[in-house]
């Protein structure tokens, strides 16, 4: 149910109080977001009004279609984007035959325009294409769909100072898309002055997301989302950032002997949840007798506390049983850093260590840290393209797991890199599933090892309106996988996106 306007305008109100001191806020995202050395070589650019939030391997044309509408200008920009993959092995048995080829057509479409000095319009439409062959099954698996993307109005300088504020299908955008990289229908208050900037919201999704969806997804609806960030730049590349994220399910739990009709059962979970988080930032770079390396540097903690309502099954498939209640804690850090030289090639090197809690998993209790749900784990290491900070390949969630990387990366050409990054996997309490994970096959649930990944990324942007990625995984399994389910796994990724 949506809340009352008195209601919405209070909780707004609180989350901006509880939100002060904010983070200075510059030109463009690239700017915006505290930047790495990986960032800052080349800015991204934001042509279209009002587009200050965007994702770091988000380009546009530096000179942008644009036509004249009601006699307003109207700038029209968007990207194709071609994915080709093959995954083998994924149940890491190569007695069967289970190999997948993906392949993927993402188009966006965009426009935008400046309704009075103040006032910005964005509009962002997402077609979508997916063929899928896996060895074993007849014929091919397709879908199509045209998705909504940011759809927004934007009003800047309210009352002549230094707010904006935003309405409609709002970018959530984290450099590090550890808390979130997603867009969300609702309300965003912004704020930016000298070396402070704020950034908070509140929101739910209000209609399906797809066409492809008969209505709003069971595991979002009727969930209410408070979010912020509140930055200080306290020195010249230097960032201290606060993060905080509520979350209340409202959908609500079936009474039980409620009988499911062809839809199926509702999702089965409510959480009602809050995430705290501190990021530190920044880059270190020696200027006296020149320049000969850099250093960048993060540190992300986060604290989950929370309630989880989950109904049972009842005696039938097709009902619900009692509903249980249980307390939902947790806690997980990423740190690292990449140092980079100024020798021909500009050579890097990188170590990190993530860790999200694990533990109790009762009817009563959670100690497993999860992640936000708008989250994609999803950077810049040191090369020029965004890749999976915990594997191209196994993508988990940061959840009763240890991630070790190491890796070392090149830049060849004027904007192009190739990376090679080992990731190391144990499980913080040893258990039979790995959040978010790909893999087909579970571990056993007795050893904590699950074993590495090795990746190998190349990146080519040397022209603005075309580009390439070439993504080599292999994953390696422990002795949490059973003896006879240690087969490795591989996957490779081709992908050519088109801006325009």
């Amino acid at each position: 149910m949506p809340l009352p306007p008195l209601r919405l305008a209070l909780a707004l109100a609180l989350t901006f109080a509880g939100a002060w001191p904010a983070t200075a806020q510059a030109q463009t995202q690239t700017q915006t977001q505290t930047q790495t050395p990986a960032d800052s070589d080349k800015p991204a650019t934001s042509p279209l009004p009002g587009t200050e939030v965007r994702r770091v391997d988000d380009r546009r044309p530096a000179a942008p279609t644009t036509i004249s509408l009601w006699g307003r200008p109207v700038t029209l920009t968007g990207s194709w984007e071609l994915s080709l993959e093959r995954r083998r092995n994924f149940d890491l048995n190569r007695g069967r035959d289970r190999d997948r080829r993906v392949r993927e057509h993402e188009v966006k479409l965009e426009a935008g325009t400046g309704l009075t000095p103040d006032l910005k319009a964005f509009v962002q439409i997402v077609g979508l294409h997916e063929t899928r062959h896996t060895q074993g099954t007849a014929g091919a698996e397709r879908r199509h769909a045209i998705e909504r993307g940011e759809m927004w109005l934007q009003w800047d300088r309210l009352g002549g100072g230094h707010w904006s504020l935003q309405a409609g299908r709002v970018p959530l955008v984290d450099r590090r898309a550890w808390w979130w990289d997603e867009d969300l229908d609702g309300l965003r208050l912004r704020y930016a002055r000298g070396p402070w900037r704020l950034d908070a919201g509140l929101g739910r999704t209000l209609a399906r997301l797809s066409s492809s969806d008969s209505g709003i997804d069971p595991r979002e609806q009727g969930i209410w989302r408070s979010w912020g960030q509140a930055s200080w730049r306290w020195a010249p590349r230097h960032a201290l950032d606060a993060f905080w994220l509520f979350s209340h399910d409202r959908s609500g739990q079936p009474v039980a002997g409620t009988t499911f009709g062809e839809d199926g059962a509702p999702d089965p979970d409510d959480l009602r949840a809050g995430w705290l988080g501190l990021r530190a930032s920044g880059e270190w770079r020696r200027t006296e007798g020149g320049r000969w390396a850099s250093l960048v540097y993060w540190a992300d903690l986060a604290l989950l506390r929370g309630r989880e309502t989950s109904w049972l099954p009842g005696p039938a498939a097709s009902t619900a049983g009692a509903a249980a209640r249980r307390r939902v804690r947790g806690q997980a850090f990423d740190i690292g850093s990449t140092v980079s030289f100024q020798l021909p090639l500009r050579p890097s090197l990188t170590l990190a260590l993530a860790r999200g809690s694990g533990g109790e998993r009762s009817a009563t209790r959670d100690d497993n840290f999860r992640q936000t749900g708008l989250h994609e784990n999803k950077a810049r290491i040191a090369g020029v393209k965004r890749l999976r900070r915990y594997g191209e390949l196994l993508q988990p969630d940061l959840s009763n797991l240890a991630v070790t990387t190491l890796g070392t990366g090149l830049r060849v050409l004027d904007n192009s890199s190739i990376e090679l990054v080992l990731h190391r996997y144990r499980q913080v309490v040893a258990a039979t599933t790995i959040a978010g994970a790909r893999l087909s096959q579970a571990p056993l649930g007795l050893n904590r090892d699950l074993g590495r990944e090795w990746n190998l990324l190349l990146a080519v942007r040397e022209w603005q309106a075309l580009e390439f990625t070439l993504a080599l995984a292999r994953f390696e399994p422990g002795a949490a996988f059973a003896g006879d389910r240690r087969d490795h796994a591989t996957s490779v990724e081709l992908v050519v996106g088109l801006n325009f």
